[in-house]
């Protein structure tokens, strides 16, 4: 029991270790993905392939996401994460060489999905060994410094990829992609060992299946629509409707997506020391995102679509907190990966089926009806959010913990 109570609290210093190591993580994956992610529409554009070839290709990496995700998350309580993250890695890397070498429709698909899956697989692991490991004081300021982390990795990924596109090739930039998931393996290795658990479908389904859990799902896809479309129209809206360039699009993106991370501290403060409360943060923030990417969607000015943009951010930011605080809140500790992962498929669907929409709208209605579209429905989450109980207690830390097959790992 000693072992578990460590696992669940652990020193302040060892503590303070495990954010760095696994926050340096979170910024490093996601500026390497985000390297060439926002870009990639534009380099199958400049390929030959039509919008709905773009928004499939730019969406199966989420129905790949989507297939697997609940049994990645369910993985993590079975097995070591550290090892899964590392594995990831690895796949990631020689995913990102294959990926140099492909120009046809049909390889391009396979690839992508098998790229979908070994993301997730990273994803899903960092973050429930994060959950599974992390005190349960102090929550805001916790999950926001993860926030901050992976969406500084976002900005970074960006702007390095704006600059690297201005004077590699797509194929030469997926070859550094490549190379840097290879020489971080060592690093996920080094990642703090988790608790396994025994596999139990039926508590699963109880703590999954239950209203509150089900209303944050809905939430969730809802939202994460948008993040479809931003994947399959947002920078070729920057750049055919305001005439960004490559470079303009990666400062634009960067530095927007930083007044997001910055902004995901000042949440999670404010959450700590009562002066906000969860359903406030959210519905505040359910407002800004969804407004700010109407209004982008209609600018008719580099400068209005700043404006607009970073008022979509700070909602954006709000809702990154709430998805960390809601995910601890709503799931056991022994079982929080399985949870975690539930919710990560929603996201996924959502993100994939606005990919998919948004490819077809902007194919027949151009790109900004397809934005326009995506930020009503985020605002339909405005109806759903004060059905939410934001007073649910977490199940407590021991439940099922005598059902342990093994320590750390």
């Amino acid at each position: 029991m000693a072992d578990v109570t460590h696992a669940q609290t652990g020193t302040a210093p060892a503590e303070q270790g495990r954010l760095i190591l696994t926050g340096s993580l979170f910024f490093l994956v996601r500026m390497i993905i985000f390297t060439t992610l926002f870009f990639f529409p534009v380099y199958l554009k400049d390929m030959g392939f039509a919008g709905w070839q773009i928004g499939l290709l730019m969406g199966v990496d989420s129905l790949m996401t989507l297939l697997t995700t609940l049994p990645m998350g369910v993985s993590n309580d079975m097995f070591p994460s550290r090892k899964l993250v590392a594995g990831s890695f690895v796949a990631l890397g020689g995913t990102y060489f294959a990926l140099s070498f492909s120009t046809s429709f049909a390889v391009l698909l396979l690839l992508i999905m098998c790229y979908g899956a070994w993301y997730n697989l990273g994803q899903i692991s960092m973050r429930s060994l994060f959950f599974k490991t992390a005190r349960s004081q102090g929550k805001g300021r916790r999950f926001s410094r993860m926030a901050f982390a992976e969406h500084m990795g976002i900005a970074a990924g960006a702007l390095l990829g704006g600059l690297l596109l201005g004077w590699l090739s797509f194929p030469s930039v997926f070859r550094v992609c490549g190379v840097l998931f290879l020489l971080i393996v060592p690093l996920g290795l080094l990642l703090p060992g988790t608790l396994a658990q025994i596999f139990e479908p039926a508590i699963y389904k109880k703590e999954i299946f239950r209203r509150d859990v089900v209303m944050f799902a809905v939430v969730t896809f809802l939202y994460t629509y948008h993040w479809g479309a931003e994947k399959t129209v947002y920078v070729l809206f920057l750049k055919e409707s305001l005439g960004f360039s490559q470079a303009g699009i990666g400062i634009f993106i960067g530095l927007t997506v930083i007044a997001l991370a910055l902004s995901c501290l000042v949440y999670g403060r404010l959450l700590d020391r009562g002066t906000a409360s969860l359903r406030r943060l959210i519905i505040a923030g359910l407002g800004m995102s969804a407004g700010g990417h109407i209004l982008l969607a209609l600018s008719q000015t580099q400068s209005q679509a700043w404006v607009f943009r970073i008022i979509h951010e700070l909602g954006d930011a709000s809702f990154m907190v709430f998805s960390y605080v809601m995910t601890s809140n709503l799931f056991s500790r022994a079982r929080v990966g399985g949870g975690a992962g539930f919710i990560a498929q929603v996201a996924v669907f959502g993100t994939f089926v606005g990919a998919l929409a948004s490819g077809a709208i902007m194919q027949g209605m151009g790109p900004r009806t397809a934005m326009i579209v995506a930020g009503t429905l985020s605002l339909a989450d405005l109806f759903l959010v004060n059905r939410l109980d934001f007073g649910t207690v977490r199940i407590p830390p021991d439940d099922g913990q005598a059902a342990d097959a093994g320590g750390h790992k």
